[in-house]
């Protein structure tokens, strides 16, 4: 049986491998894992994506049962100045563990780690195949999860664990997200003439606040379990010199999304909007979609949401269900047709930020839970009943 000093091991070593995406190199955590795998005598596979880029998959139980999948990214994002400490050198102090990746989200791989083994070692699955699916990419484009699901081909209405940061409570739906550019163009004349010019800056300004607009009607859109859509723009940019009437400005807009969004319908909307706007004469303005990730929803009545609550309940939990405020590959699983939870150690406020931590207690914490949410699966042949009073199911 693998021991907390174990599981802390495995997250202090993970964090150690600097995934940063970009470039990721989670070659190198997917080497780790494949020989703290092999060491309990499991064979695991890398899956390739480039030279530094690659999932490692394992497998337990007959693949022709039901299937349930550990999910987690290998990559981090990069960490940025600021830190106290080293951030890829594990630090516990107080109760937790410091480096970047601890809540997002190789707590949650240490502990599917840590439940993985200890299911391989201690229990004979009878009635469910258990697959655990590490994969990259994941904060940028979700390559590794999109290569998972095309080569291995889970069937439908597998049930899918991703151990995000949700501080252990069952997160079962998310907005998801498009992102714009909005170019402007002008014409470029001397500052001291700006009536021969025409300012692309101040024709960009009358349009984000034409976007405050749709923004603020969007607010008024409602999807069960979700926040209401928003529009934000991010990132603005303009201008050639100080003397210069600018002819070129660019703003980054990022919508977050409900289910029925596509770039195509949110950029007719939002061209509507912007198209009302008065501009100085001559400018004009593209609206180009760059990012598209679809929000994601799982049945809140489903099997393995139900599975989950009532692994909690017999572990004296009181927990939410509820959606998660960041993104993920749930979509990816929910549009394959999978029963999708985010469940796992962490906050996500620590997630992408300087001196990110993690509650050691929480990490051991999901590690039993997921043992028992996959022994209870097994025992009721995953048919959603409760099992009670089995000492495998005891902490």
């Amino acid at each position: 049986m693998i021991t907390r000093n174990k599981t802390l091991n495995y997250l202090k070593r993970l964090i150690a491998v600097p995934t940063e995406n970009p470039p990721g190199n989670e070659v190198l955590a997917a080497n780790y894992i494949k020989e703290e795998l092999e060491k309990a005598g499991i064979i695991p596979e890398i899956q390739p994506i480039s030279r530094s880029r690659a999932n490692i998959i394992a497998r337990i139980g007959d693949p022709n049962r039901h299937t349930i999948i550990l999910n987690g990214h290998l990559d981090v994002v990069p960490a940025g100045k600021g830190w106290d400490t080293e951030p890829y050198k594990a630090i516990i102090k107080d109760g937790y563990c410091y480096g970047r990746g601890s809540s997002d989200m190789k707590g949650g791989l240490a502990a599917m780690l840590t439940a993985f083994i200890n299911i391989y070692l201690m229990t004979s699955l009878s009635n469910i195949c258990l697959i655990l699916a590490f994969t990259c990419d994941e904060e940028i484009n979700g390559t590794g999860t999109k290569a998972f699901l095309e080569q291995y081909a889970p069937a439908a209405g597998s049930s899918v664990i991703i151990g995000e940061p949700t501080n252990m409570a069952v997160d079962i739906a998310h907005r998801g997200v498009v992102r714009f550019k909005l170019k402007v163009y002008g014409r470029q004349a001397h500052s001291a003439f700006p009536e021969q010019g025409c300012n692309a800056v101040q024709a960009l300004c009358r349009l984000v606040n034409s976007a405050e607009k749709y923004h603020q009607q969007r607010q008024k859109q409602i999807f069960p379990l979700l926040p209401p859509p928003t529009v934000s723009c991010t990132v603005f940019c303009g201008g050639e010199k100080d003397n210069i009437i600018p002819p070129y400005a660019e703003c980054l807009i990022d919508c977050r999304t409900i289910p029925g969004d596509t770039s195509g319908s949110l950029k007719r909307e939002l061209e509507s909007v912007l198209n009302q706007t008065s501009l100085p004469g001559g400018a004009t303005y593209e609206l180009e979609p760059y990012v598209e990730m679809p929000p994601g929803v799982t049945d809140i009545n489903c099997k393995t949401v139900t599975l989950a609550k009532c692994v909690c309940e017999q572990s004296g939990m009181t927990i939410p269900v509820k959606d998660f405020p960041a993104c993920s590959d749930l979509p990816l699983f929910t549009s394959a047709g999978h029963e999708t939870v985010l469940w796992g150690p962490g906050d996500i406020n620590e997630a992408h930020a300087v001196n990110e931590k993690i509650d050691l207690m929480q990490v051991y914490k999901m590690a039993s839970l997921y043992q028992k949410f996959i022994v209870l699966a097994d025992k009721s042949g995953y048919k959603g009943e409760r099992v009670r009073g089995s000492a495998a199911m005891q902490d």
